[in-house]
């Protein structure tokens, strides 16, 4: 099984640093927003991929969900996660976790859950309408899957400049070159490599369609509709870093 880039002592440290910023894109953009489309939870099975250190499946418990599941491929996320879930609820009973990549979802005991999520972790999925034909058979009759991941005015980028600047040095657009060309994308974080996957917008609803999923509601947020961000989150007033979509399985 491959290994996570978040197993990496450094790459670990420095996401860890990050969420524990209180101003950070996970803080004041993801979670608002991906809380915002959750439905009543209250008594259901809910299957979160790519769960990270379990934050979202406490948040889930605490809505009122009878049980939560979560899939990653990090064991230093998981081990945390464990650790922060065990403090409140047990585990078998309320939680189960797994060291899985997402492609390998079928494994996982459980079955039949009502919702099903996953945060800012598609982009990372090479085959995107087989993730979701698996998704689709762990899910009860019209459960609710929601997701979050990096748009794909993000995702497209291969090489250049991101921005086109003025002579102040400020940003005044985000290029689009190579949007057209989807596939695999070669990235570097705190001189980390690794590998995301770029898809269009028509793309990604079209498997959603493709899949037999009713798309509810669509997320792009911005700085124009949120001017707390005015001062963090200056170039958000040029193109939304995540895209959210709720969509609903059909029986």
């Amino acid at each position: 099984m491959k290994r996570s880039i978040y197993d990496t002592p450094i790459f670990f440290e420095r996401y860890q640093q990050l969420r524990q910023n209180p101003i950070s894109m996970n803080e004041v953009v993801e979670k608002p927003t991906m809380f915002s489309l959750l439905p009543d939870l209250t008594g259901k099975t809910v299957l979160d991929l790519g769960c990270g250190t379990g934050v979202h499946l406490a948040h889930y418990l605490a809505l009122g969900a009878k049980k939560v599941v979560g899939l990653d491929l990090s064991e230093l996320m998981l081990k945390q996660a464990e650790n922060t879930l065990s403090t409140q609820w047990q585990k078998g009973e309320h939680f189960s976790l797994y060291c899985l990549p997402m492609e390998r979802l079928s494994e996982i005991a459980e079955s039949n859950f009502d919702v099903v999520t996953s945060s800012f972790a598609f982009h990372y999925i090479e085959d995107f309408a087989t993730l979701l034909a698996n998704i689709s058979a762990k899910m009860t009759a019209c459960g609710t899957l929601i997701f979050s991941q990096e748009h794909p005015i993000v995702t497209c980028y291969k090489e250049g400049y991101r921005w086109e600047k003025n002579e102040e040095k400020q940003q005044v657009a985000y290029r689009l070159n190579y949007y057209r060309d989807e596939g695999e994308r070669d990235r570097s974080w705190f001189q980390q490599p690794f590998k995301t996957y770029h898809r269009t917008m028509a793309t990604i609803f079209n498997q959603l369609i493709q899949a037999a999923f009713k798309i509810c509601q669509v997320e792009e947020p911005m700085l124009a509709t949120r001017p707390e961000w005015h001062n963090e989150f200056k170039d958000l007033q040029h193109r939304p870093p995540l895209l959210f979509v709720k969509a609903k399985k059909q029986k």
